[in-house]
């Protein structure tokens, strides 16, 4: 199994190129770089501001000028996603897994592997004996010692067939040596040989290609499910990790909403200290608009901590937080959410997640499986009845060479032939196997019916997500306008005194919820998009990413 993403050269060239200090941010962070620097508490080095200065002009400089130690990662969303397709935990852990269940089907073939049997033995043995035919007919004593010195030395290969029998050569030599022969013993020493090929078959129950390799078929089933179910936690996690980016560009966009707002609220304290100085102004509005101030500094520190929560969740999914170079790096998203309207309807989504989603794929497998088991446990509910044939060469001589000559003389030759009938009484056990096996196949034909209903229900919530937030998104726009109107209309009367600061840093306040709205309206549509190609299946296609099953 191997995973194809975009080679570790991209990786390295994101990793290295894409890590910036010093002045050379000033083009790539534009929109983001006031918020960055306030969020960060960088302060300008006093040869920073001189070389912009130098390089600019003492007008023209950029507004914010970074340290040279200060570094950050400037990613769009696509590169999220390489970083988390080769660092994730999730992934690499499910990567592993097809590995191992390779490993499986070699297991299962393994059982079909021939086995090699060498075997020696010597016996010296003194036989008691009262026989004249084994002591010699000029014994006078009733009982006496047989002795004989015995060796033996046998090999045998044995090679399981995929019909369920097997194949047997076995070779024996045995030089024996009579210490006190009898007088009929025409040689001494005497060697035995042997050479016998036997084969053994089961034609009822254990028989059939299919049935022996059936744990094969299994064992390539569960290898494809290890692959889907690792396709299925790169979606999970390409999911998540569109979903983290843009959740940081929402809190960045936040951030600047809540800084514009302070803006707006201090511009208010400056000019109604003013009046208040010339006195057309009352006292108590330069408190009103110094506690406006406050509240909206209050929240521009929770925008700050929410940015580093959510740069710390996007790291945590790329697998950045505990890496010692880049865990201190700030984040810089350059996607930025934008409404296309995107055409999706319910029928087709649906035909295209039951087309691709591994879930089912995966079921598929596990209805195979219970298939074949089904199948297997229908072949124990047969008697035996094994059949054995075979052929065998025997040899004598007054030595082990002599012995072999004659087993390879072919001139004493035995031939066998047997079967074997066995039948259970009951045969309990078997049937409630077989049972059992034809409940779990049903089982898992009523899981898939499940899936399909999970993942029809997925995908309907999926497309009413995006339609609602397309709607969102023109909603929020409008009362964005309407709060900016009544913000300049509050203004205006304010400055011919008819409306108090408290009104208008209302009406501010009005704005900045109003343009948090539509920011999140943005943000949730984008993710809405994503999640949908999620619960489709094609997230990862959408974003070029192949898994095939092909060897490490």
């Amino acid at each position: 199994m191997v995973v194809k993403f975009r080679t570790v050269l991209v990786l390295f060239i994101l990793l290295n190129l894409l890590v910036f200090t010093g002045n050379d941010l000033q083009a790539q962070i534009k929109e983001y770089g006031g918020a960055l620097s306030d969020i960060l508490r960088v302060h300008p080095l006093a040869n920073d501001i001189e070389e912009a200065e130098e390089k600019y002009g003492e007008h023209e400089k950029p507004d914010v000028v970074f340290s040279k130690e200060m570094k950050f990662l400037n990613m769009t969303l696509k590169d999220s996603i390489i970083l988390a397709i080769h660092n994730n935990y999730e992934i690499k852990i499910a990567k592993l897994e097809p590995m191992m269940t390779e490993k499986d089907i070699t297991v299962a073939k393994s059982k079909f592997d021939p086995t090699l049997t060498i075997k020696g033995n010597r016996d010296v043995t003194e036989t008691p004996s009262a026989s004249r035919l084994t002591l010699g007919l000029s014994s006078g004593v009733a009982i006496g010692a047989y002795k004989q010195d015995r060796n033996t030395a046998q090999a045998m290969v044995e090679k399981p067939l995929e019909t369920g029998g097997s194949f047997t050569l076995d070779f024996n030599v045995a030089p024996r040596i009579f210490i006190d022969p009898s007088p009929f013993s025409g040689l001494n020493p005497q060697s035995t040989a042997s050479i016998e090929a036997k084969l053994t078959q089961p034609l009822l129950k254990n028989a059939g290609i299919f049935y022996n390799r059936s744990e094969i078929y299994i064992a390539r089933n569960n290898n494809e499910k290890s692959i889907l179910e690792l396709k299925k936690t790169a979606i999970a996690v390409i999911n998540t990790v569109q979903k983290a980016y843009w959740n940081l560009v929402m809190a960045i966009e936040e951030f600047r909403v809540r800084k514009k707002s302070l803006e707006s609220a201090e511009d208010l304290l400056r000019k109604n200290t003013i009046q208040v100085k010339v006195g057309t102004l009352a006292q108590i509005e330069v408190l009103v608009a110094e506690d406006g101030v406050a509240q909206k500094k209050n929240g521009i520190i929770e925008a700050e901590n929410d940015i580093k929560n959510r740069e710390d969740d996007l790291k945590l999914i790329i697998n950045l937080s505990n890496n010692p170079i880049l865990s201190d790096i700030a984040i810089i998203p350059l996607d930025k959410a934008s409404f296309n309207i995107t055409d999706v309807t319910i029928g087709e989504s649906i035909n295209i997640a039951l087309a691709n989603r591994p879930e089912l794929f995966k079921q598929g497998l596990d209805i195979a499986n219970a298939r074949i088991k089904v199948k297997q446990q229908k072949n124990q509910l047969l008697p035996e009845l094994n059949i054995e044939a075979g052929i065998r060469y025997n040899g004598l001589g007054a030595n082990s060479g002599n012995a072999l000559d004659s087993v390879f003389s072919n001139q004493f030759q035995d031939e066998f032939f047997g079967a074997t009938l066995k039948v259970p009484i009951g045969n309990r056990k078997a049937r409630s196997d077989y049972s059992r096996a034809k409940l779990e196949a049903r089982q898992s034909l009523l899981n898939r019916n499940k899936i399909e209903q999970e993942i029809v229900v997925e995908v309907r919530t999926a497309v009413r997500e995006i339609k609602k937030n397309a709607e969102s998104i023109k909603a929020t726009e409008k009362a964005q306008e309407l709060a900016l109107e009544r913000l300049q209309a509050e203004e205006k009367k304010f400055k011919v005194g008819r409306s108090t600061s408290l009104e208008v840093l209302r009406a501010q306040d009005n704005l900045t919820i109003a343009e948090g709205k539509a920011v999140k309206a943005l943000i949730d549509y984008q993710i809405s998009l994503g999640d949908l190609d999620s619960k489709t299946g094609t997230i990862l296609e959408n974003n070029n990413i192949i898994i095939e099953d092909t060897d490490i």
